[in-house]
């Protein structure tokens, strides 16, 4: 007895399972190669970013005299 396999709509799909294959084997390395691709730019965008802007605390602190130079003047 053939199990025959239908879609959705009732139409019956054909048997290519060989065609199956190739288009999971393709559609893995595809996937594959954007990934590779996605985490290769991000590891670009680190290293430039950590070339470019070296790490420097966001808020410097200063002389306690300055703030009242600043006020009298």
């Amino acid at each position: 007895m053939l199990a025959d396999k239908f879609d959705a709509y009732g139409e019956e799909l054909p048997n290519g399972s060989r065609s199956k294959r190739e288009a999971d084997a393709a559609s893995t390395a595809l996937g594959r190669a954007g990934q590779y691709a996605f985490w290769l730019l991000v590891v670009v965008i680190v290293s430039v970013r950590i070339l470019i802007y070296p790490a420097a605390p966001a808020f410097e602190v200063g002389s306690a005299a300055a703030p009242k130079q600043t006020v009298s003047r």
